[in-house]
């Protein structure tokens, strides 16, 4: 954790709504903008805020009773890796001056990568706003520059021996287990709705954290895809079983040679087969392969992901969230209220370990 105030920036310029027609067309020249215009549709439909190309929108943040207003950066878990996110970071005067035109107590960046973490580092010496920094996410990466083989060597003798194993179900004429890659077409649409509907069927629907559970989740998923479709970045990797039906999926995105899982799911009726860790292998295979790929990037949020996740991993990278608080008695509440929280979270992993 980071808590230190930060020196006054010498200029100033305002903030600006944040015009959707101007995003539209830079679409033909920034690949990142087909992410953001589909996340602003369906998160921030009213439109967000603008400060000298940051994107915010705004939200309320903290318990019912005492939540601020806060402006929130336009990004998930898969925002930062596309460079979509943060460029260099504006003047303190600016974001002052966005702070008290929407009564805002802070500005929250959520995952930034850790090139940002240092860019505002960078400014303590024109900044004076307080602040907080916190790892946000640990994020498993694959390197798909070296040959699967290779990969496959680098595993210990008994993931070695699991992989072959797993391979066989679909590589063998007679396996249960069928792969394939879809990029566009117009069977998209359709083969999206089966993702989501097998999702929705897995335990991610009975906890109610399924995309299909949120209608903005919903709207911001399928139109992505197609978006992505259109633009060539889509990466749709399928496992179907003999009969057609579909028994896993993982719906990805190729940006910067960088192929991002944004969600993945498997039926639940074939775990047996372990549909989900041969798929996976089955598309690090591919990208391997393919010389448009150099990283494959598993999604998992928290900072200790899960193992299936590691199984596959070469290296993690961190994730950071900042908060930068508002001058006056509403930035110093929210402060307050994530010292609080960040106490909390110190004392119930101290009696986890103590449990332990």
């Amino acid at each position: 954790m980071v808590e230190a105030p930060l020196a006054p920036a010498p200029t100033a310029q305002s903030g600006c709504v944040l015009d959707r027609s101007e995003l539209s067309h830079s679409q033909d020249t920034q690949p990142q903008a087909v992410w953001m215009q589909c996340w602003l549709a369906a998160y921030a439909p009213e439109g967000g805020v603008c400060i000298e190309n940051v994107r915010l929108v705004r939200r309320r943040h903290g318990p019912a009773v005492i939540s601020q207003s806060v402006l929130h950066s336009a990004t998930n878990l898969q925002t930062p890796r596309h460079s979509a996110h943060l460029p260099p970071l504006v003047s303190s005067a600016d974001m002052r001056l966005a702070l008290k035109r929407h009564r805002a107590a802070g500005i929250i960046f959520e995952y930034l990568p850790q090139s940002n973490l240092e860019a505002l580092r960078d400014t303590r010496q024109i900044t004076d706003l307080r602040h907080l920094a916190m790892p946000h996410a640990a994020i498993p990466v694959t390197d798909c520059s070296i040959a699967f083989d290779q990969f496959v060597e680098q595993r210990s003798k008994r993931e070695r021996q699991r992989t072959r194993r797993l391979l066989r179900l679909a590589d063998e004429a007679d396996g249960p287990l069928r792969f394939s890659l879809v990029s566009g077409g117009d069977q998209v649409k359709t083969l999206v709705e089966q993702c989501l509907a097998l999702e929705q069927a897995s335990w991610k629907g009975r906890e109610g954290t399924a995309i299909l559970d949120r209608s903005d989740d919903a709207r911001f998923y399928r139109q992505l895809a197609q978006d992505l479709a259109a633009a060539g970045l889509l990466r749709l990797a399928l496992l179907h079983d003999r009969q057609g039906q579909l028994v896993a999926f993982e719906f990805c995105m190729l940006w910067d040679s960088r192929l991002i899982a944004l969600k993945t799911s498997c039926s639940e009726q074939h775990l047996d087969l372990s549909p989900g860790h041969v798929l996976a292998l089955l598309h690090i295979r591919h990208c391997c392969a393919d010389d448009t790929v150099s990283l494959y990037d598993v999604t998992g949020n928290g900072l200790s992901p899960a193992p299936h996740l590691l199984r596959y991993a070469d290296r993690q990278e961190l994730l950071w969230r900042v908060i930068l608080f508002a001058p006056g008695w509403r930035g110093r509440l929210l402060q307050l209220m994530w010292q609080a929280r960040l106490r909390l979270r110190s004392v119930k992993r101290f009696v986890a370990r103590q449990c332990a």
